[in-house]
C-alpha cells in the first residue's frame, strides 16, 4: 500500500492531467456544438438529442455494471490481490457480453416501436430518426462491451490514458463535424454514421491499451460462480438507484418532448452541453480522488477514506461554483456569442441545469464511500425509491399546465433530499456522526455560495455584454470567490497548509 503522501501526489497529478485534457476538449467542443446546431438546424438537433437520450436510458444497466466492475477491481487492488483482479475482470466481461445481447433484442423491438409510435417527431424526419437510432444503438452496445476496460483504467488511476485518448476522440468528432458540409446525403444521417465510426476507433484504442498495460484484462474465462453471484447482487442493488437517475434525466427529456416538441428538446440539449462542459472539470477531480477513497477503505483506513469524502465534496462544489457563476450571469450573451440563435427556454434551462449540477456534485464522493463498504441494499432502496418519484411528479406538473422549467425545480429539490439520505446512510455504515458532514461541508458551501453569488451579482452590474466584459467578470468573480472560499470555505488546518506552501514558494523564489 503506497504512503498517504504518494497517494495525494497521485491524486494531484491525475487531476492536473485531466484538467488539461478537459480544457482542450472544452474549447473544441464549444466550436463543434455551434457548427452542429447551425448545420443541422434546431429541429434536427432536437431529434438527435431526444433519440440519443432515449438510447441513453438503457445505459443505466451498463453504468451499473461498470460501477460494479470498478468497485471490485479497485477493492482488490487496494488489497494487492492481482489474481483475484483477473478473475473479477473475466466475470465482468462475460456479464457485459450477455447484457449486450439482451439489450440488442429489447432495443430492436420495444425500443424501435416506441421511437416510431410515441415520440413527437415530424413525419418527414422519421426515416432519418431511425438512422440516428440505429447508429446510437450500435455506439451504445460498443460502450457496454468496452466498459470493463474503462473501469480497469480508473481502478489503476492511469488518468493519462483518458487524457490522451479523450483528446483524440474530440478531435475525431471535430473532423466529423467539419465533414458535414461535404455530406453526400441527409446531414443528420451522415453525422450519425460519422459519430459511430469515431466510437468504433476509440473503443478499439481503449481495449488495446488495457491489454498492453494491465495483466488482468487479458481475458480468462471465470468459472467462479460465487463471484458472479456476488457481483450480480451488488449490481442488482445499484440498478434501482441508477435506473431512477436515468429516469430523472432522460425520462424528463422525453416528457419535454411529449408535451412541448423537439424545439424544447433542443434547448434542453444546449443546456446539457453547457453543464457537461463545466462539470467535466469537477468530474476530473472526483475521478482522480474516487479510487483512493475505495482503496483507503479496503486497507481499513476509514479515517482517511472519510477525510477524502469530505474534502472531495467541498472542493468539487467550490470548483463548480467558480466556473458556473460567470456563465449564469452572462448566459444570454454567451449563447448569442456561441450559437448566434437559440430556442426559447435555453437561458432558463442553462441556469437551472447548473444549479442542479451543484446539488448533485455534493453527493458524488459520498456515493463512492457507500459503495466501497459493499453494504448498499438500504442505500439503493432509499435513493432509488425517492428518485423514482421525480418522473410522476414532473408528469403531473406538466399535465396541469406547468412550464418546461418546472421540472428542474422538482429535480433540484429531490437532489437536496437525497443528499441528506446519503449522509444518514454513510454515518450508519461507518459509525460516524452525520452532523460532521453537515458542519464541515453543507454549512460551509452554503455560506460560500451566498457570498460568492452576491459578489458576482455586484460585479456583473459594471460589466457590459462584450467579450472584455465577460473576461473581466470571469476574472474578478473567480478571484473574489477564491478569497471567499479561503475565508469561509476552508478549515483552519487547510488554510495553514496553503499558507505554508505559499510561504515556501516565496522563500525559494527570494533565495534563488
Amino acid at each position: 500500500m503506497e504512503s498517504v503522501k504518494d497517494a495525494n501526489k497521485r491524486i494531484a497529478r491525475n487531476t492536473i492531467l485531466l484538467y488539461i485534457r478537459t480544457f482542450l476538449i472544452l474549447i473544441i467542443s464549444l466550436y463543434t456544438s455551434r457548427v452542429v446546431i447551425n448545420t443541422l438546424g434546431i429541429e434536427d438537433y432536437g431529434i438527435y438529442n431526444v433519440v440519443g437520450g432515449f438510447v441513453a436510458m438503457f445505459s443505466i444497466i451498463s453504468a451499473t455494471l461498470t460501477g460494479t466492475t470498478q468497485r471490485y477491481l479497485t477493492f482488490e487492488l487496494g488489497k494487492d490481490e492481482n489474481e483475484k483482479s483477473q478473475e473479477v475482470f473475466g466475470a465482468a466481461l462475460n456479464i457485459h457480453i450477455a447484457l449486450s445481447l439482451l439489450l440488442l433484442f429489447l432495443l430492436e423491438t420495444i425500443g424501435l416501436w416506441f421511437i416510431n409510435v410515441h415520440l413527437n417527431i415530424p413525419s418527414e424526419r422519421l426515416y432519418a430518426t431511425n438512422w440516428v437510432y440505429q447508429c446510437s444503438l450500435l455506439t451504445f452496445l460498443l460502450n457496454i462491451l468496452s466498459a470493463p476496460y474503462n473501469a480497469a483504467i480508473i481502478a489503476h488511476e492511469k488518468m493519462g490514458a483518458f487524457a490522451y485518448i479523450s483528446l483524440l476522440e474530440v478531435v475525431l468528432k471535430l473532423i466529423a463535424v467539419l465533414l458535414l458540409v461535404f455530406s453526400p446525403f441527409d446531414q443528420l444521417i451522415y453525422y450519425s454514421i460519422l459519430l459511430l465510426l469515431v466510437a468504433i476507433v476509440i473503443r478499439m484504442i481503449y481495449t488495446i491499451y488495457c491489454k498492453i498495460h494491465f495483466d488482468e484484462t487479458k481475458y480468462v474465462f471465470c468459472r467462479n460462480k460465487s463471484l458472479y453471484c456476488d457481483m450480480a447482487g451488488f449490481a442488482g442493488m445499484t440498478f434501482l438507484g441508477g435506473l431512477s437517475n436515468i429516469l430523472s434525466n432522460q425520462g424528463v427529456n422525453i416528457l419535454l418532448n411529449l408535451f412541448f416538441g423537439v424545439t424544447v428538446n433542443a434547448a434542453r440539449g444546449i443546456s446539457v452541453q453547457v453543464q457537461g462542459a463545466v462539470t467535466k472539470f469537477v468530474m476530473d477531480f472526483t475521478t482522480a480522488i474516487n479510487p483512493q477513497i475505495t482503496k483507503s477503505y479496503a486497507a481499513n483506513d476509514i479515517e482517511r477514506s472519510l477525510d477524502l469524502v469530505y474534502k472531495g465534496s467541498r472542493f468539487s462544489f467550490y470548483l463548480l461554483l467558480m466556473l458556473a457563476l460567470p456563465i449564469m450571469f452572462k448566459t444570454p450573451y454567451i449563447l448569442q456569442l456561441w450559437l448566434k440563435q437559440y430556442p426559447e427556454f435555453t437561458v432558463a434551462f442553462v441556469v437551472l441545469t447548473l444549479i442542479l449540477a451543484m446539488t448533485e456534485v455534493l453527493s458524488t464522493t459520498l456515493t463512492t464511500a457507500i459503495f466501497a463498504t459493499g453494504t448498499i441494499k438500504n442505500f439503493c432502496l432509499w435513493i432509488g425509491g425517492l428518485r423514482l418519484l421525480n418522473l410522476p411528479i414532473c408528469y403531473v406538473l406538466l399535465k396541469m399546465g406547468g412550464a418546461p422549467t418546472d421540472v428542474f425545480y422538482v429535480l433540484i429539490t429531490m437532489n437536496i433530499v437525497l443528499l441528506f439520505v446519503r449522509i444518514i446512510v454513510i454515518s450508519k455504515l461507518t459509525n460516524t456522526n452525520g452532523y460532521l458532514f453537515v458542519k464541515n461541508v453543507v454549512y460551509r458551501v452554503i455560506l460560500v455560495a451566498i457570498a460568492a453569488t452576491g459578489v458576482t451579482f455586484l460585479i456583473n452590474k459594471i460589466c457590459p455584454d462584450t467579450i472584455l466584459g465577460l473576461l473581466f467578470l470571469a476574472i474578478l468573480s473567480c478571484s473574489m470567490s477564491s478569497l471567499i472560499i479561503y475565508s469561509l470555505g476552508l478549515k483552519k488546518t487547510e488554510r495553514q497548509a496553503i499558507n505554508h506552501v505559499v510561504n515556501s514558494k516565496i522563500s525559494n523564489f527570494i533565495n534563488r
